[in-house]
């Protein structure tokens, strides 16, 4: 009986370490992939979910594989990182082994990406322009010229996606702390900010926006896609 039991502890072990080790080598051949189809510079972090992960590798059929890239530049924008989550990834164990990956079908794809205040602001052409998180929108700062005088001026905008694009745009303008609807018509459209986030890898549409700590995160998804290697 102790025998038995030793016996089972180690082939618990062995298919533990297996199954750890499988996991490994699947996700280096699914980050290769996503760069390549991607034209990414270096390959993404890409994390296989689900234990065990052997169940899903003999079956060729990943229900989730999360996937996070370092920064790259769409649209003439930077984006800190992009965060994707694949769902139902088809991926045959044999492949995966011998390294002979050409297509990973995916039956759908949700992804976010964050773009920091600091690079919102870098997108204007106007001096000392910051944005900060208030709500469920930002306050844009910046310096312009009133009357033959540069000074501060700050309002609380309104954020949106336009197209690929996200729009944000002043509400009431305020000048050393006073706001009036001729300040308003006076610096109309000189706050408000087009951020162009261009196309995304993967096929992926975007689908809105929201206000973070972080800074705006972009959401977007794309239905069923085939991940090919560009070369």
């Amino acid at each position: 009986m102790r025998r038995l039991l030793t016996g089972l502890v180690v082939l618990a072990l062995f298919l533990v370490v297996a199954d750890r080790v499988g996991v490994r080598i699947a996700q280096r051949q699914v980050a290769h992939q996503l760069r390549t189809s991607a034209g990414l510079t270096s390959d993404p972090s890409v994390s296989i979910t689900g234990f065990p992960f052997l169940t899903q590798a003999v079956s060729g059929r990943y229900n989730r594989i999360e996937l996070t890239t370092g920064s790259l530049r769409r649209g003439g924008v930077r984006l800190a990182s992009l965060t994707v989550s694949l769902h139902g990834v088809e991926l045959p164990l044999s492949q995966a082994l011998s390294g002979t990956v050409s297509a990973v079908p995916v039956a759908a794809l949700t992804a976010s990406a964050v773009v920091t205040y600091a690079d919102v602001a870098s997108v204007g052409s106007l001096a000392g322009v910051s944005v900060t998180p208030t709500g469920s929108g930002v306050r844009v700062t910046a310096r312009l010229t009133v009357l033959g005088q540069a000074v501060e001026v700050s309002t609380d905008s309104t954020v949106r996606l336009s197209g690929s694009s996200v729009v944000i745009t002043a509400q009431r303008l305020t000048v050393l702390g006073q706001s009036s609807s001729l300040l308003d018509n006076a610096l109309a459209g000189r706050l408000d900010l087009r951020v162009p986030i261009g196309s995304l890898p993967y096929r992926l549409a975007l689908t809105g926006v929201h206000v973070t700590p972080a800074g705006l995160v972009v959401d977007a998804r794309s239905g069923p896609t085939v991940l090919t290697t560009r070369g």
